[in-house]
């Protein structure tokens, strides 16, 4: 059985520094199933959610908002993600497309905890992140 699943990764920062990380790449078994920015709900933002009372903390800046892109995942499947460094001057990709994983996508001052959820929901088109969410990793 198959579900469809929305994506989410938190992290915080204390401090302003001259570059984040986004998730951008995506595979699922191996198999690689989306590359930024197609089917994927890229963060409006990449600083950190201050109200942790806030719907921002489901999928960040607009992540009350359905989205375009479904990938199912087998239960029990095998989930990868890819995160690159994003430039704070335009909020985009320094790295897009960038698989030779040459350059950190976390690193100096963000070394700290990353954790990631998932959520399974009928429809992500109409998903507004208030679906329980359970952790599939934390370093």
């Amino acid at each position: 059985m198959k579900s469809t699943i929305i994506f989410a990764l938190l992290g915080t920062t204390a401090q302003q520094v001259a570059a984040h990380s986004i998730f951008q790449q995506l595979w699922v078994d191996g198999a690689d199933m989306i590359s930024y920015p197609s089917k994927l709900q890229v963060p409006r933002s990449n600083s950190p959610v201050t109200s942790v009372g806030s719907t921002d903390m489901r999928c960040n800046v607009w992540g009350s908002r359905g989205v375009g892109g479904k990938c199912p995942v087998p239960a029990g499947g095998i989930v990868t993600i890819e995160m690159h460094a994003v430039s704070l001057t335009n909020n985009f990709p320094s790295q897009p497309g960038d698989r030779s994983c040459n350059n950190e996508a976390i690193g100096g001052a963000h070394y700290g905890p990353v954790m990631v959820y998932l959520s399974k929901v009928s429809n992500a088109a109409t998903a507004d992140g208030s679906s329980p969410w359970f952790k599939v990793f934390e370093d």
